[in-house]
């Protein structure tokens, strides 16, 4: 996006006028990517003031300055403050397990992964509690094949529909207060680390354990194990089931044990 004024600077700095120039326009359709990748999605929610959060800690953003105006140039910038488990984030090993690694001791090919995508939408709106067990991946296995080494295994729940309602809704609080959301059960979790050999899980609801769980045994296998969890993705019902493949920009501060995402997927 070019701002108000910016062809005339440029002409006006190389010498060329307005007729020498030709009209722009925005390219019909995407050209293909390189690799044959045809679509790309966002994954990431926007961090807000305002998002929904595990806990009662949201994001605070301050100007440091008044933005130029409308079509003037000049420089706005805006001064945030997040715990590094904000919004759309990575978990890194560290997160959980004492001495486990931090997000900038994970590799760049760790952050690049296939993605299988196990749909538990049905199963999650008769019952918030529901987890990915062994029982789904092996029957996303059946109709999708396997699932290779060093994938990302996304649970799609249909949480992210939520998101605009608030914590409360996102949460799955009941009358008696508790939380309720899907997650992945401990069993998926160590047969996917010891079994099949992924980089990591993720899942579109607050976190990798469902939202009752008190003692989070899913971050515990996934920790110790030394894989990363993503939490709080979003459209995963964009994604196909297998094929996609997803690239984890996270924030890589120092020795932090997690940190913000754009999560990009590709197919």
């Amino acid at each position: 996006m070019c701002l108000c004024g910016t062809g005339e600077t440029v002409r006006s700095r190389t010498g060329e006028t307005a007729a020498d120039v030709p009209p722009s326009a925005a390219p019909a359709v995407p050209r293909p990517w390189p690799s044959g990748h045809q679509r790309v999605a966002d994954l990431s929610h926007v961090v807000s003031p305002t998002m929904p959060t595990f806990d009662v800690e949201k994001p605070h953003r301050e100007p440091t300055g008044p933005p130029p105006a409308e079509g003037e140039f000049g420089f706005w910038l805006q001064r945030w403050t997040f715990t590094e488990h904000t919004g759309t984030h990575l978990d890194a090993p560290g997160h959980v397990i004492g001495g486990g690694r931090t997000v900038p001791e994970i590799p760049p090919h760790e952050l690049v992964a296939p993605a299988a995508v196990i749909d538990v939408r049905d199963r999650a709106a008769e019952d918030p509690d529901t987890v990915v067990t062994v029982d789904d991946v092996l029957a996303h296995e059946r109709v999708h094949g396997p699932i290779p080494p060093g994938a990302a295994v996304l649970m799609n729940s249909g949480w992210d529909a939520r998101w605009t309602r608030g914590d409360e809704a996102v949460r799955g609080v009941g009358e008696d207060g508790s939380w309720h959301f899907p997650g992945f059960g401990p069993e998926a979790c160590e047969f996917l680390v010891a079994r099949r050999g992924v980089a990591g899980v993720g899942v579109d609801t607050l976190s990798t354990d469902p939202g009752n769980s008190t003692e989070y045994p899913a971050h515990e296998v996934v920790g110790r194990a030394d894989r990363w969890g993503l939490e709080c993705l979003r459209g995963l019902d964009q994604l196909p089931p297998s094929g996609a493949t997803i690239v984890v920009g996270v924030f890589p501060g120092q020795d932090a044990s997690g940190g913000p995402c754009r999560v990009l997927a590709l197919w």
